[in-house]
């Protein structure tokens, strides 16, 4: 047991989502999740303007031009990971042998005052998303236009829950929460002399965390694919505890081919659905029609990082800008004319100059400096064609460059942790790390497709890998 550990236990009726949820209210349901009991003190939170704005916010951005079913929500998404982390607590806390429903919960790592917070950090984890999800906060900040207001969304929904009256209300009055403290565990920035909300934050964005157990399968269930459906959540929940040190949760030795599934689906789903070269694509032309009408001063970046998609694309093709007004009508145009593949590259190959020196010194480059050279090739490719190509007809992406996924899972047997990179562990997690590091990740070069052989000729460069 550490310092920062209690012993107390306490009543489930003292946090009343856990069991005791108001039987006069109806349940929410969602897919995948099914029936989500509802409290007054919920249903308050859930029906506040900046969290229902989250209906109208793609889950997976533009994917749905990749997959037709992709239209799920932002708001769906936060309901299902509140239920995952319902149901996570549950299993902590009946972990020790006191099963839900009985008269006292164990409360050695977990007072009533850190369930109720973390449930709320749970439900409005991603109330800062701006337009398009995840699309938009790959532009960085360091633009003169943008001057550093672009965020993550993570701090941008902090900045939500400090100064949004109405929410700041709900969690005083109705739910003892500290939004203050709520604010840094969703920023996983826990102040260092409060070590419950380090536990919290840990629990929140951990490998095992409620928000990766509800994406993985609900984005499987509205794209159509099997990848997420096929993890064993059962078994994962009853695996579930924490590390000796209660500041971390991983799970017990008979939770380790479950864990095993979590990973896999994790990995397919990025490699083959998130990063799909297609979807990657609309979100680098949806990118590029935001930044061209940003410098071309046809509105502020404050105007439009609180809209929702559909309002999103209104501003846009309301903008005379000729480049910003092109790619969104190819985006959203009567007939679908997305840019094609010039080529798609292995990242770690490109970066080991294997594609020669201008592609690994492009890859090494910052995002305004790819944007630069596009913009060169696309004149140098007007003066060999003698006749205009846009700036904006090459688009450059670097899919998945800084990004991390989680292959190591705690293991606890007795007082011993063990961990999933053990391959003694699991030989599955560090050949899918090591796949995800080859081969997930690539440079990605796309132009309207009567231009994509005449750009490969003049850059003399390899296709690279072509998957279907």
């Amino acid at each position: 047991m550490t310092p920062s550990a209690t012993t107390a236990t306490w009543d489930p009726a003292e946090v009343p989502e856990l069991l005791a949820w108001d039987r006069e209210l109806p349940p929410v349901r969602i897919p995948v999740t099914g029936n989500i009991p509802t409290t007054r003190r919920l249903r308050a939170l859930i029906d506040s303007a900046a969290f229902q704005r989250l209906r109208r916010v793609r889950q997976t951005g533009p994917a749905f031009l990749v997959y037709p079913g992709a239209v799920h929500t932002r708001f769906e998404h936060s309901l299902g990971t509140y239920e995952m982390a319902r149901r996570l607590v549950l299993a902590l806390l009946a972990r020790p042998g006191r099963q839900p429903g009985a008269a006292a919960m164990d409360g050695t790592f977990l007072t009533p005052g850190d369930v109720a917070t973390f449930l709320v950090a749970a439900l409005l984890h991603d109330v800062g998303h701006y337009p398009f999800s995840h699309t938009i906060e790959e532009i960085p900040g360091d633009d003169p236009v943008l001057a550093g207001r672009l965020p993550r969304h993570e701090e941008r929904g902090a900045a939500i829950i400090r100064q949004n009256p109405e929410i700041r209300q709900i969690l005083a009055d109705l739910w003892g929460v500290d939004p203050d403290r709520l604010c840094r565990i969703i920023r996983e920035e826990p102040a260092p002399d409060d070590p419950g909300a380090q536990r919290l934050a840990n629990l929140l964005a951990g490998p095992i965390n409620p928000d990766r157990l509800d994406y993985l399968a609900r984005d499987s269930e509205h794209i159509g694919v099997p990848y997420g459906r096929g993890i064993d959540y059962q078994r994962l929940l009853d695996a579930v505890c924490w590390t000796p040190d209660g500041l971390g949760v991983g799970v017990t030795p008979k939770g380790v081919s479950a864990v095993e599934t979590l990973i896999f689906a994790s990995y397919i789903m990025y490699r083959d659905v998130y990063w799909h070269h297609t979807g990657r694509i609309a979100a680098a032309m949806l990118r590029r029609a935001l930044t061209e009408a940003l410098r071309a001063g046809a509105f502020a970046i404050d105007d439009f990082v609180d809209l929702d998609d559909e309002q999103a694309l209104g501003l846009l093709r309301a903008v005379p800008h000729p480049a910003t007004r092109d790619l969104v009508e190819r985006l959203t145009g009567a007939g679908r004319r997305l840019y094609k593949r010039v080529a798609r590259l292995s990242y770690p190959r490109a970066l080991a100059g294997e594609y020669g020196a201008e592609i690994r010194d492009l890859v090494r480059a910052g995002y305004w400096e790819r944007e630069a050279w596009a913009r060169d090739a696309c004149r140098a490719l007007a003066r060999r064609l003698n006749r205009p190509v846009e700036d904006h007809h090459l688009l450059v992406d670097i899919v998945g460059g800084g990004k991390e996924l989680f292959f190591e899972v705690p293991v606890v047997a007795g007082d011993r942790v063990y961990t999933t990179a053990d391959p003694e562990v699991s030989v599955l997690a560090p050949n899918i790390a090591r796949n995800f590091r080859e081969q997930a990740k690539y440079v990605l070069l796309a132009a309207p497709a009567e231009l994509v052989e005449p750009f490969r000729v003049m850059l003399g460069m390899p296709q690279g890998w072509q998957p279907s």
